[in-house]
């Protein structure tokens, strides 16, 4: 018999459209692939999708993906970001009309050889210092020049550094990326062009081109900490909570936890939540991890475990068993946690486990 966690997790439709209205308006005219990969950031990609009748486009990593959505009846362009892993898989592309990043030379020789090569709508994916996928730029300049059956329906990059907005890494790749289309617009007058992910639609007007690619800033979450003044108002989609499943009062110098990693300094009542690492919860946490209950935020202490977390209960009164303790969601944003695992709110949101429910 599988017995089901009580950790709830809500996702908010109508947040995420808000959040798709934020993107447009910052985007300055550009075009919006919302980008579903990894399920949405943990959201549902299908629901999530579904609920984005406003996006222009989709952008997913894997071919899996990307029929997912077809199969789900979505109908609107789907930019398939990491593209065929073989040469088999290049005619579904054009089976369920994807558009394929090809940012590789293999990939380019598949998708040449193909018996649809002509009938493709290829983007080419260019380094400009992201050092990860993508033709270095005397490559893709040889290619966008090379006359082939494949018919370039647009170019892009990625930044590595965006959400630095003082830093010169950004402006440095627009610049890149500029050297190596502007010269061959005129070749391909239809080309789009895509530069802007979330934290260079809020933070880079230099980065507008045809498209926008906004991604975690959908879910809610800011990907600029520091340096913007102007900050969106952005409404967190998703809720993670978890009940109380036991409530201990503890004395002066009583420890909580594997490898007694915390002493109680006074007489404490502490509680314990139904979530933890086994979940999708980071298992290292620094002290200024906090769960919101009551209108409090309430440390987690001691290490957490497997299948639960301790909480230091002294800011709030007459709490009951099976209350729950709001890990994140609007009333406690991602990021307290995120910044006390010492990681980045997307991977809490595409790490959490468990059955969601919408609104």
């Amino acid at each position: 018999m599988t017995h089901k966690r009580a950790l709830r997790i809500s996702v908010d439709l109508a947040a995420i459209q808000h959040n798709l209205e934020i993107a447009r308006i910052r985007s300055g005219g550009q075009k919006l692939f919302a980008v579903v990969k990894a399920d949405a950031y943990g959201h549902g990609a299908v629901q999530v999708a579904g609920a984005l009748s406003l996006a222009d486009g989709f952008a997913v990593v894997t071919l899996a993906e990307a029929i997912e959505l077809r199969q789900a009846s979505i109908d609107k362009p789907i930019l398939v970001l990491q593209s065929a892993q073989s040469k088999q898989e290049c005619d579904a592309f054009y089976e369920y009309q994807l558009w394929p990043v090809i940012h590789c030379a293999d990939q380019y020789a598949w998708f040449s050889e193909s018996g649809h090569a002509g009938e493709l709508q290829p983007w080419i994916k260019i380094d400009t210092g992201m050092g990860r996928l993508g033709f270095q730029a005397k490559e893709a300049a040889r290619l966008l020049s090379t006359k082939n059956v494949l018919s370039w329906a647009g170019a892009m990059t990625h930044f590595a550094s965006a959400d630095e907005p003082e830093s010169a890494q950004t402006q440095n790749q627009i610049d890149r990326f500029a050297n190596v289309v502007q010269p061959h617009l005129i070749a391909h007058p239809s080309m789009q062009l895509s530069l802007a992910n979330s934290a260079g639609v809020l933070a880079w007007p230099a980065s507008q081109a045809n498209w926008a690619r906004p991604g975690i800033i959908l879910y809610g979450s800011n990907p600029i900490q520091t340096g913007i003044t102007d900050a969106p108002q952005l409404r967190a989609a998703m809720r993670v909570s978890a009940p109380l499943i036991s409530l201990k009062q503890y004395n002066a110098g009583d420890s909580i936890g594997y490898a007694a990693s915390y002493t109680c300094t006074e007489a404490m009542r502490v509680g314990y939540v139904a979530i933890g690492y086994g979940d999708g919860l980071p298992r290292v946490l620094d002290a200024s991890a906090t769960v919101y209950i009551q209108g409090e935020a309430c440390p987690i202490i001691g290490r957490v475990s497997m299948d639960s977390i301790a909480v230091d209960l002294r800011k709030v009164n007459d709490v009951q068993l099976g209350e729950h303790a709001v890990l994140w969601g609007e009333e406690h944003p991602v990021e307290i946690l995120a910044r006390a695992a010492n990681t980045i709110s997307y991977e809490l949101l595409t790490s959490i486990k468990g059955p969601r429910a919408y609104s």
